[in-house]
């Protein structure tokens, strides 16, 4: 994720104060379900871009942490953030020193757990630095669009009526892959594809039990094809859980 560095700016400039595209539709407002009212409360912002999800929870009365692995963002962030309860640093995902147990109500992770490697670390620090009955709320894409090579759309009918679909193999592998970063498609980003029964038991492992999940009709895709089957959004791209420690 340090690679986030070669192009912060451009990362930063897509994704503004409200997110970008996909975020803006799909991902944030469920995300916003999940953690509700912050005024008062205690937030971490785990790998928090540009810091724009920062500064919007600052804003309605959160004290507010957050941290991402790229250097450059995180600059960017600080530079967007003046004058607001927000504390940055840089640091690895699976890097919790300096925070207290029990600190946070609150700890976000909107799209950054499929670039962390070590699961069981991950949840166990999360657990130990959320209160009692605090909040995770995370964010990843759907299990049925998983990176390539083991997805891809296809064209089909069924019914007689041309449909657009997802076919998806070695769903049940934890595995990794290489891919282009779409912002600049030259760098190389590792993601960490798992099944869902692996994510919800390691965090259940770590007292981190789910209480909600969304499914967000997916909007945008398939460009290539008609525009008939671009309003076929019955697959979506992204999954948002909320999560609860017990």
């Amino acid at each position: 994720m340090a690679d986030y560095d070669k192009f912060a700016k451009v990362y930063s400039d897509s994704h503004g104060e409200e997110g970008d595209y996909f975020h803006k539709t799909q991902i944030d407002p469920g995300i916003y379900k999940v953690v509700g009212d912050v005024k008062g409360k205690t937030v971490y912002d785990l790998g928090c871009g540009n810091g724009y999800i920062s500064r919007k929870f600052a804003k309605e009365g959160a004290r507010v942490f957050a941290s991402d692995i790229s250097s450059e963002l995180i600059k960017i962030a600080q530079e967007k953030s003046e004058k607001l309860d927000i504390h940055y640093s840089v640091r690895d995902g699976n890097d919790f020193s300096g925070f207290e147990d029990n600190q946070f109500d609150v700890v976000v992770m909107n799209m950054v757990i499929h670039y962390i490697e070590d699961l069981d670390k991950l949840f166990e620090g999360i657990s130990r630095v959320l209160k009692p009955n605090g909040i995770l709320a995370f964010s990843t894409s759907h299990f049925f669009r998983v990176e390539s090579p083991y997805s891809d759309w296809i064209k089909g009918e069924i019914n007689g009526k041309e449909k657009l679909f997802i076919k998806v193999t070695n769903y049940l592998e934890s595995y990794s892959v290489k891919t282009k970063g779409g912002w600049d498609n030259e760098t190389e980003l590792t993601i960490y594809n798992r099944p869902l029964n692996v994510l919800v038991n390691t965090m259940s492992k770590h007292g981190l039990y789910l209480k909600e999940v969304y499914e967000p009709e997916s909007v945008g895709f398939a460009r290539s094809f008609s525009e008939e089957l671009q309003k076929s959004h019955h697959i979506p791209t992204f999954i948002i859980f909320g999560a609860i420690k017990k």
